[in-house]
């Protein structure tokens, strides 16, 4: 072989490495929601911006404020809008087809100061315009607990927040507590926009807030 020859050999197979290596990086910086199917184990962050509008960002925080003042058992619930979802879970499966992520296994999720643990999460998102994705709505399946930075919690089998609305609707005999007061029902709402929850009997025969009736147990406070 010339000379000419083995430099042009070389040049190709230096050509070559740089393309394998170039592939490599860009690899790894494909966004997981383009991703097929995924099983991680590891921590998954959405820093993704909700599609609220800032003026409702203006009023929800405004309405934060009062429900932060009027306190209460169905008063409380309340967040930042523009704060990320960060979303913790043993592993995730993505379809790209169906525009969602499922995490499943002790999921832990956290927007500002609300936390959500639950057995499965799936997460509905969107393309966006001007690219990347946001999240639509989020699906809580299973031993679903619902945390807010004043120690209310709320317990339930299932869980729906629809992220545009700001909304959470939680069912099949859900329990609302704080300290020592309890209230039980069949269904619960909670508006993020005011920090006002709704507790609602429902129709059937249970034990746990399925007579028709919602139960209260209230704690008279120490003096």
């Amino acid at each position: 072989m010339g000379q000419d020859s083995m430099k042009k050999a070389q040049g190709s197979a230096r050509a070559a490495r740089a393309g394998k290596s170039g592939k490599a990086a860009e690899n790894r910086l494909i966004p997981a929601f383009t991703m097929g199917t995924a099983a991680l184990g590891l921590a998954f962050s959405l820093a993704l911006a909700l599609p609220v509008p800032q003026a409702l960002a203006q009023e929800g925080a405004a309405q934060e404020s009062e429900a932060q003042e009027s306190g209460g058992l169905l008063g409380g619930f309340s967040n930042n809008p523009d704060a990320p979802i960060e979303i913790e879970a043993d592993s995730l499966e993505v379809e790209q087809n169906q525009k969602t992520a499922t995490f499943i296994g002790s999921v832990h999720a956290v927007q500002d100061t609300m936390q959500l643990t639950s057995d499965r999460l799936i997460v509905t998102y969107a393309d966006k315009a001007g690219g990347g994705n946001e999240i639509t709505q989020i699906n809580a399946r299973g031993n679903v607990h619902i945390l807010s930075e004043n120690d209310q919690s709320a317990d339930g089998n299932w869980a729906i927040y629809d992220t545009a609305k700001r909304v959470i609707n939680m069912g099949d005999d859900v329990v609302l507590r704080q300290g020592p007061n309890v209230i039980r029902g069949k269904k619960l709402f909670i508006d993020l926009n005011t920090g006002q929850a709704r507790v609602d009997a429902g129709a059937g025969t249970g034990e746990e807030g399925g007579s028709g009736r919602v139960k209260g147990l209230f704690q008279p406070s120490n003096p």
